[in-house]
C-alpha cells in the first residue's frame, strides 16, 4: 500500500508540475513577451532595410555583414563541453568498429 501511495504523490507532484509550467506560458503569451520579441525584431530589420537602401542609393560599398546582427547565444559549459567529446569519441569508436566489422564481412562473403 505504501508504494501505491508513493507513485501517486509522484503523480500528483508531476502533474503540478506541469500545471504550473502552463501557467507560466499562459500568463507570458498573455502579457505579450512572445509578440514584443517579434514587433522588436521587424523594428530592427526595418531599420537595416532602410539603412541598406540608403546605401544603395549613394553608391556605398556594400557587406551583408553590416545590416545583419548577429544573434548566437553561446550557451556551451564545462559539461556541455565534455559531453560532446565524450559523444564524438563514442561516435569515432562506433565508426571504427562498424567499418572493421563490414570489411570482415564482405572478406567472408565476397573472397
Amino acid at each position: 500500500m505504501e508504494e501505491e501511495e508513493k507513485i501517486k504523490y509522484t503523480f500528483v507532484k508531476f502533474l503540478l508540475f506541469l500545471f504550473i509550467a502552463f501557467i507560466i506560458v499562459y500568463f507570458s503569451n498573455v502579457a505579450g513577451f512572445y509578440e514584443y520579441k517579434t514587433y522588436t525584431k521587424t523594428k530592427i530589420t526595418e531599420k537595416a532595410i532602410k539603412e541598406f537602401e540608403k546605401d544603395v542609393e549613394d553608391g556605398k560599398n556594400i557587406s551583408i555583414n553590416n545590416y545583419l546582427e548577429n544573434e548566437y547565444e553561446d550557451y556551451s559549459n564545462v559539461i556541455s563541453r565534455m559531453g560532446n567529446k565524450i559523444s564524438s569519441f563514442g561516435e569515432d569508436i562506433m565508426n571504427f568498429g562498424i567499418k572493421k566489422s563490414l570489411k570482415l564481412l564482405s572478406e567472408l562473403f565476397y573472397e
